[in-house]
């Protein structure tokens, strides 16, 4: 017998097995082998060869019991965007695969060193929660843990019991109706196999699981309301109304298994997605209103002023600034004052912190700090001429923005450059400040050409031009 897969000097072979695979309605009869750093998948035995199917790396593996019919002698396996039912010959088996896959599967994610991403969450009928939150997951966090770590940030005081009121849920961004997720699953992978999946990596990316083998890192913190592969979070017993909508969904809509949550190319529009009015803004509140109620009078409240101010000046001291994940515990507190008006010591403030929070406040303004009206212009800008050119473009596009975005972006702006002028030290260049930052200031509901990819280069080159000319756009008194 043999495979297409070899051993080599850090992979071996640990055990191997026919199953039965079952995915709905559809079985199929497979033979699995267990590496120590993948699963591999083979059809089954065919004049003693094996023809290879899937190749998983056991890094992006979750696993749980059972509890159909035969759950003595099954188990749920799942990786980024399927999940199986695996049925062995006998509960012996089972509960050998079953040790080896847990052991070997958390030695996987041991070994693979702590990755994160940032993660939008929608919410559905928990009341007065009707903003999306923002938060750092980990390569090894689970759907429950998700759960458990949004609550606090909606205000629900997580005692005993209350996680399991709530479920995650995937959508598709189409209109199907989102699916729920089990709890086992691991949504950093989802999101990365999304990510691929809709073409959002550039082609010489894709297949990597790790944002930190590649370049572009802001990939992963897409604001736009109309991507697919979102995460809605609702009460497991939903309101009357949803019920009522529920219960009059036509009946033959088509359905698709939980996790295998169409990872299909496919343009789709905000209304297709979790979109809902904000209320109306409570007096200090900076998140998730319109810039023009958070400046009323055209200049920037206390509370982001000082944000500004703190981080021009500790941000050139601090590697990574903008790239390294902050703790979520400590940006939802700093989050919870500044949104209710609390003096904030800034003193006892992790610049990293800062810098995070204030990332989430560009992702929540409305319509975005550059205006989603001008979205295509900003895009096209780039294109033109010379150097002057692109300024001048970049000055006229300014002056059509409200006084009070203007504003902002010049306080913002000139941080940055002040923080890029010190690269040497901080490791973080006009490039590497625009990856990260890019994708919270400049975004729009809809798409301006079929080639995203392209679009989300314009944005880089946009930020990083930018911040490179900051004195020539906004002028040197900045």
């Amino acid at each position: 017998e043999r495979t297409t897969l070899s051993e080599g000097p850090n992979r071996t072979l640990l055990i191997h097995g026919p199953v039965e695979f079952k995915r709905g309605w559809r079985r199929q009869k497979r033979h699995l082998f267990l590496f120590s750093d993948l699963l591999l998948v083979s059809n089954s035995k065919y004049r003693k060869t094996f023809k290879i199917k899937d190749k998983i790396p056991l890094n992006t593996m979750w696993m749980t019991d059972c509890d159909d019919t035969n759950a003595k002698r099954s188990l749920v396996l799942g990786w980024p965007t399927v999940n199986f039912t695996a049925t062995f010959s006998s509960s012996e088996q089972k509960e050998q695969w079953r040790s080896s896959l847990r052991r070997y599967i958390n030695l996987a994610k041991e070994k693979d060193h702590p990755k994160s991403i940032p993660l939008k969450i929608f919410t559905e009928d928990i009341e007065n929660c009707a903003c999306p939150i923002s938060l750092t997951v980990t390569n090894s966090d689970t759907t429950n843990d998700i759960i458990e770590k949004s609550l606090p940030m909606l205000g629900i005081n997580v005692s005993k019991g209350s996680k399991s009121d709530y479920q995650l849920w995937v959508s598709s961004g189409k209109k199907e109706a989102p699916f729920p997720l089990i709890g086992h699953e691991h949504p950093y992978g989802i999101k990365m196999s999304h990510l691929q999946a809709t073409a959002l990596l550039p082609h010489h990316l894709r297949g990597s699981t790790s944002p930190s083998t590649l370049q572009e890192p802001f990939l992963l913190e897409q604001p736009f309301p109309e991507m697919e592969g979102q995460f809605v979070l609702k009460p497991r017993c939903p309101l009357r109304g949803q019920e009522q909508k529920d219960a009059g969904q036509k009946t033959g809509e088509k359905k698709w298994p939980v996790v295998n949550w169409a990872f299909r190319r496919n343009p789709s529009t905000c209304q297709d997605n979790v979109c809902r009015a904000l209320p109306s803004p409570e007096p200090g509140k900076l998140f998730g209103v319109s810039l023009k109620d958070v400046c009323p009078s055209d200049d920037l409240p206390s509370p982001l002023r000082e944000m500004l101010f703190f981080l021009n000046q500790k941000g050139p001291l601090t590697e990574g600034i903008f790239r390294i994940s902050a703790s979520i515990r400590a940006c939802g507190a700093l989050k919870q004052k500044l949104n209710s008006g609390e003096k904030v010591n800034w003193d006892d403030e992790s610049v990293l912190v800062v810098a995070s929070v204030l990332k989430d406040f560009f992702r929540n303004i409305q319509e975005s700090v550059f205006s989603s009206g001008l979205y295509c212009q900003w895009l096209a800008v780039i294109d033109e001429g010379n150097e002057e050119e692109k300024i001048t473009g970049i000055q006229r596009l300014l002056d059509q923005l409200p006084k009070a975005n203007v504003v902002l972006l010049r306080y913002l702006f000139g941080a940055l450059h002040n923080i890029e002028q010190h690269s040497a030290s901080n490791q973080m260049t006009a490039y590497n400040l625009s990856v990260c930052i890019a994708p919270s200031i400049l975004w729009s509901s809809t798409s301006c050409s079929p080639g995203l990819e392209n679009e989300l280069t314009k944005k880089i080159s946009l930020v990083q031009f930018v911040i490179k000319n900051c004195l020539k756009i906004f002028g040197k008194d900045i």
